[in-house]
């Protein structure tokens, strides 16, 4: 496989798609955008073309900048492949690095490695600061942007189809008016209806709405996710809709307990750069998508701030088994301190 200089080349994701199945593959690219599902399945495609399982080992690596000096990221990248033609090195989130270190990821990208392709992500809609711009104006740029509605109900009948399962065109529009464009929500949400509606193989509109009754009612899942991504409105909202349903308060701590011991687990490892997502998921037991959504809630706490958490959790089961005060109370308390930690 030939790899080739990067002569500031842009591509959306469609045709990054495209280019990722060719050849002739550059040495260096930059994801970036809001929708992270869109990044993730690039790095995908690109490990899966780059990399052989065999010899993955020695010419895989993967870094989170902030978790990481900038100097091993190059070193990294130096390297020269072992008993394979390349090398992929991943850096994620680097919209993280201090001015210094972009200044050097800078410098390799001006001379790159021809035996290395790096990949740099950031879960931003852009990137400012003059080494950014100098990075871009020399990587092969994609940008991974939300879609738009005709193409989210086009990628939800793809979607569907790579199951071997087929839907219809009414299905893919109440789908998208209910979930909406969040592609995380989206994959989680079809796999409910898949569940609801085997053994058939195609889903209906019928489908679509007799699951959207439990789509519209949040989940102690969803409590989790609001509190993990810092959303103090959102996270209150969704425990008065839980408490009016009924759902019991030291089952919510319970699971926020959960939650948070997957999040410090991540934390904790994301210094294990070769670390792929099956062997993540392998110690937190997380659906690849559910994996994605919390490592992405993880660059909102430092680990020490997570174990924190775990005092004031145990303080509200405490408290809802021994004390007197109102469960909701207690609750919300228990939130207020987990998201401003």
């Amino acid at each position: 496989m030939v790899q080739t200089k990067t002569k500031n080349k842009s591509y959306t994701y469609f045709q990054a798609l495209q280019h990722l199945s060719e050849d002739k593959l550059h040495l260096v690219y930059l994801f970036y955008g809001e929708e992270v599902y869109l990044q993730e399945e690039l790095i995908d495609r690109a490990s899966e073309k780059l990399i052989d399982t065999a010899t993955r080992d020695f010419n895989f690596d993967q870094f989170y900048a902030g978790e990481v000096d900038a100097q091993i990221v190059i070193d990294a990248a130096k390297s020269y492949p072992m008993v394979a033609e390349r090398r992929l090195v991943i850096v994620k989130e680097i919209q993280r690095f201090k001015p210094s270190a972009m200044k050097l990821i800078e410098e390799y990208v001006a001379k790159p490695s021809p035996s290395t392709c790096l990949i740099l992500s950031a879960p931003v809609k852009d990137l400012s600061g003059k080494s950014y711009k100098i990075v871009k104006s020399k990587a092969c740029n994609v940008n991974c942007r939300p879609f738009y509605s005709n193409e989210t109900i086009s990628w939800i009948k793809n979607y569907i189809n790579t199951k071997k399962l087929d839907i219809e065109i009414q299905a893919c529009n109440a789908l998208y008016e209910i979930v909406g464009n969040s592609l995380f929500d989206l994959v989680n949400e079809i796999e409910k209806i898949v569940i609801n509606i085997y053994p058939r193989q195609k889903i209906t509109a019928e489908d679509v709405q007799q699951t959207s009754s439990m789509l519209r009612q949040h989940s102690v899942f969803d409590l989790c996710d609001a509190v993990g991504e810092k959303k103090m409105k959102k996270s209150l909202s969704i425990l008065n809709n839980l408490i009016d349903r009924g759902e019991r308060a030291t089952g919510i701590v319970i699971q926020l307990n959960r939650h948070w011991i997957n999040m410090l687990k991540l934390i904790e490892m994301k210094g294990l750069k070769r670390l792929s997502t099956a062997e993540l998921q392998a110690v937190t037991r997380l659906h690849p998508f559910f994996l994605a959504k919390i490592q992405m809630q993880t660059n909102n706490f430092t680990a020490e701030q997570i174990r924190q958490g775990f005092s004031k959790l145990a303080e509200a089961d405490l408290h809802l088994k021994t004390s007197y005060q109102p469960p909701k109370l207690v609750l919300e308390l228990l939130i207020y301190h987990l998201i401003n930690k």
